[in-house]
């Protein structure tokens, strides 16, 4: 959620039978707005909180110039006023999603990955480098946002579309109205390939219906009693929603999870 619509988005979250208590509210627009002028940030988004042992570790993210993913920087704060700077792991691996220890609160605890090669060593990885990592994942692989929310430019920037006015109902429950909130990955031959009706700025992006395994089934949806709000949950990422209102440029998403990706999906749907 973009800080500067933090506010009415909040109450959002109640369809998800999530909420933020007021003073927190108020502490995170509060430093989070400090936050994005003190590192000249041209967006920043409150990405939720993950559940540690010990503390929940509230996250948040921004981009310094117009691109939203060029130059990505990640934070973290433990009481929503101070924010501490979450640098890039010199080296990391994907392998690190498969780290099951829950999180502990200490950002210099070390977490032992073991190798599934016969005779390799196992690796240490620090908490700091670790919530990092998942914050990397979660926006890639999970969080997500209605078509048409995001343009790409003739010269390849990525943007949020100031001109986006919202799916209509009949479009709110279709997967393939949805994309990734991240830099596409496949080529635009493929994401362009069987729409009726497309447009290069906007449908560039990787849509939703050709996620990870299990193609197609790493999301729910539900809607809201008025048919005008569509909700998404990932299912890799537990306590990663995304909501977008009809016939408005109301959207967001966030996450409240422990930081633990969820393996077993494919034992849990239907292939």
């Amino acid at each position: 959620m973009e800080i500067s619509t933090f506010s009415e988005l909040v109450p959002l979250l109640s369809n998800f039978w999530r909420t933020i208590p007021t003073p927190l509210q108020l502490k995170l627009e509060s430093s989070l707005t400090l936050l994005k002028q003190d590192h000249k940030l041209s967006k920043l988004f409150f990405l939720g909180q993950l559940e540690a042992h010990s503390i929940n570790y509230l996250l948040a993210f921004g981009t310094p110039g117009v691109d939203l993913f060029q130059h990505r920087k990640f934070y973290y704060s433990r009481d929503g006023v101070g924010w501490i700077l979450l640098l890039e792991p010199a080296s990391w691996s994907e392998d690190w999603s498969r780290l099951w220890s829950e999180f502990t609160g200490n950002g210099s605890f070390a977490f032992k990955i073991r190798s599934l090669a016969a005779g390799s060593p196992s690796v240490m990885v620090n908490e700091q480098d670790r919530l990092w990592y998942v914050m990397h994942a979660i926006l890639r692989e999970a969080a997500g946002v209605p078509r048409g929310a995001l343009r790409m430019s003739t010269d390849g920037q990525i943007v949020l579309n100031p001109f986006f006015q919202g799916l209509n109902r009949e479009e709110l429950g279709e997967l393939g109205n949805y994309q990734h909130f991240r830099r596409p990955e496949r080529s635009a031959e493929e994401n362009l390939r069987g729409r009726k009706e497309c447009n290069l700025a906007m449908d560039v992006f990787d849509p939703l219906e050709s996620d990870v395994l299990p193609e197609g089934k790493s999301f729910t949806l539900r809607m809201d009693d008025s048919d005008q709000l569509a909700m998404w949950s990932s299912l890799h990422w537990l306590g990663l929603d995304f909501f977008h209102k009809a016939n408005s440029n109301v959207f967001g998403f966030v996450y409240n999870g422990d930081g633990r990706k969820n393996w077993d999906l494919p034992f849990m749907v239907e292939l």
